[in-house]
């Protein structure tokens, strides 16, 4: 039975002395690697009760040891943020009800016993079952809670069949995260680097100029990242004159990388393939758009194994170019919520809508609309903000965009729209209406602009809209003249 942590064993036999761990300056070998999950299993067995673990650890070698101990030990990893307020991380864990909580305060126990060279004869790790949970990672929440999504080790073991045949991935790639791994994306890159049998490398923080730097002296082949960390590493890049021409592959996902984005990234990366994905944390991976052979405004075809259907809100199948419910099907999927639950939620047979609007061209490329629970409907039309946001992010002084609606007595809602503009930029509420009249229909083009210098961000690097909706409705942003 297949289990993503004898990876390493593998691994182990075939190149001990080769890198498999790299977390800012510590460097861990395969054999050494091996070595050491195998003491964090016989930890994690032996003292922490009951099968469902929490770890509150940042970005370190002791928490990848601990993810892949806990792996071996078939126990259910939470992966919670260490930086949540003290409130809110006792609210999730009063919640959870974890066995047992890993974090800061009690981790010494653990390095000690991985540490520790007398481990003769322990012997007791268990073979996990894959179609069972082992992993919840969490995403920021509408309510402020944040909602666990749970997944099984065969849905990742699926994705992984699926991008080796799309990308190749191997052995001889060095693998590069770039955030938290608390964040689903790089997770599912170290688990994935591990896997394949290359080096990844990992960062305690994002901080842009060491990353760089460190993806040059490591050789990285392949970078998972989100935009806004693709955009600092581009500047940082730019203004040194580096480039980084060992890399084969920049994964992109979270958020549509912004045309100029895109440009920049093929100066930094000269000989890399610039592809996004699409995905939920209910669904993993749905889409892939890989550069150069997908239409401007599409998220790309399906990623292998997955059917995309696009369905009338009474669950009829609509034909090509018709707007509706993306529903999804394939093994990627997860198991279900932890604390939270997603009312857009429906299932029609294995397939599974989340809440995502679009459709489905000729050649069957998927083109997303929007979410239903952010459609507007203002003076009897459907709008979805997603579409003036995109609008509005490929003017050159908008650095973020959210539109969101008021009431009004007349319209039903009226369009407002909140943007960070650049540092110099000297753009006014008509100049942004002027360039939404060129490329949007006048019912769809906001007249009230607010200017916003603080953007409000999730842990995933996504607009914090609950946050911005705060701020809205509290009178706290300034119009922009």
């Amino acid at each position: 039975m297949e289990d993503v942590s004898n990876a390493i064993a593998r691994n182990a036999a075939l190149h001990p002395e080769a890198t498999a761990l790299i977390v800012e300056d510590e460097t861990v070998t395969w054999a050494h690697f091996e070595q050491l999950v195998d003491r964090a299993s016989n930890y994690l067995a032996l003292y922490t009760p009951g099968d469902r673990l929490a770890l509150s650890l940042p970005n370190s070698i002791d928490l990848a040891f601990a993810i892949f101990g806990s792996i071996r030990a078939g126990k259910a990893m939470q992966i919670l943020d260490p930086a949540w307020p003290a409130p809110l991380m006792r609210k999730v864990l009063d919640r959870l009800h974890s066995d047992f909580v890993l974090n800061p305060s009690n981790v010494s126990a653990f390095n000690r016993h991985v540490s520790s060279e007398d481990q003769s004869g322990m012997g007791i790790n268990r073979q996990a079952d894959p179609s069972t949970p082992f992993y919840t990672g969490f995403t920021s929440g509408s309510t402020g809670i944040p909602k666990g999504f749970r997944r099984d080790q065969n849905s990742w073991l699926e994705s992984f069949r699926g991008d080796r045949e799309l990308f190749s991935l191997s052995a001889a790639d060095v693998f590069v995260a770039l955030g938290s791994l608390t964040h689903s994306l790089f997770m599912y890159a170290l688990v994935r680097g591990v896997h394949a049998g290359g080096t990844t490398v990992l960062f305690a923080q994002f901080r842009p100029d060491r990353i760089v730097r460190r993806i040059d002296e490591t050789r990285g082949s392949v970078v998972y990242g989100v935009p806004t960390q693709y955009d600092a590493l581009s500047t940082v890049a730019e203004r040194s004159g580096k480039t980084l021409s060992n890399v084969r592959l920049v994964l992109s996902s979270g958020a549509k990388l912004p045309d100029d984005l895109k440009e920049r990234l093929r100066c930094v990366f000269p000989k890399a393939e610039i592809c996004e994905f699409y995905g939920t944390s209910e669904q993993s991976y749905v889409s892939v758009a890989r550069d150069g052979q997908t239409p401007a405004g599409s998220v790309g075809l399906p990623f292998p194994d997955v059917w995309v259907t696009i369905r009338d809100d009474n669950g009829a199948e609509l034909p090509r170019g018709q707007i509706g419910r993306v529903f999804v099907e394939s093994m990627l999927m997860f198991q279900g919520y932890e604390l939270a639950e997603n009312p857009t939620l429906k299932r029609i047979g294995g397939s599974l809508f989340v809440g995502d609007m679009g459709y489905l061209d000729e050649n069957g490329f998927l083109y997303l609309t929007g979410r239903s629970d952010r459609m507007i409907v203002s003076s009897g039309k459907n709008i979805y903000p997603e579409e003036i946001e995109a609008a509005l992010i490929a003017h050159p002084d908008v650095a973020m965009v959210c539109v969101m609606e008021i009431e009004d007595a007349r319209r039903g809602d009226r369009l407002v729209t909140v943007v960070k503009l650049g540092p110099e930029s000297m753009a006014t509420s008509s100049a942004l209406i002027a360039w939404c009249r060129d490329r949007l229909p006048l019912y769809k083009v906001p007249m009230v602009f607010y200017r916003l210098l603080d953007w409000p961000m999730t842990s995933s690097r996504k607009s914090d809209l609950p946050r911005l909706r705060e701020l809205l409705n509290g009178g706290d942003l300034r119009r922009l003249p």
